[in-house]
């Protein structure tokens, strides 16, 4: 399989949390989206702030994939609806890696 990247832009409302509450919200956040395919098992992304060119919004995180089915991920507590609408385009199963998510 042919290693792909998919960049793409979106506009998110964005809070960053922690154990005490929310340290930084920021609305409609103009972002630089990667989204990358290593083999038929793993994937990586990359998000980023445009404004700031990461410094106040900057995530990135892998993707792993079992039978074209996204079946785990890491790096970000959940993952960005953006992310799974490309996944989807790109012909992923993302039903319930989303529905955990939205849970």
């Amino acid at each position: 399989m042919e290693k792909k990247v998919y960049n793409f832009q979106a506009v998110e409302s964005l809070s960053l949390e922690n154990s005490f509450g929310t340290i930084a919200r920021e609305e409609n956040v103009k972002l630089e989206v990667s989204v990358g395919i290593n083999s038929e098992e793993y994937g990586w992304f990359e998000i980023y702030d445009i404004k700031t060119g990461g410094s106040d919004w900057y995530a990135e995180g892998y993707l792993k994939f079992k039978d074209n089915e996204l079946v785990d991920y890491d790096g970000v507590f959940s993952l960005p609806s953006f992310i799974f609408d490309k996944l989807q385009e790109l012909g992923y199963n993302v039903a319930e890696m989303r529905k955990s998510c939205e849970s």
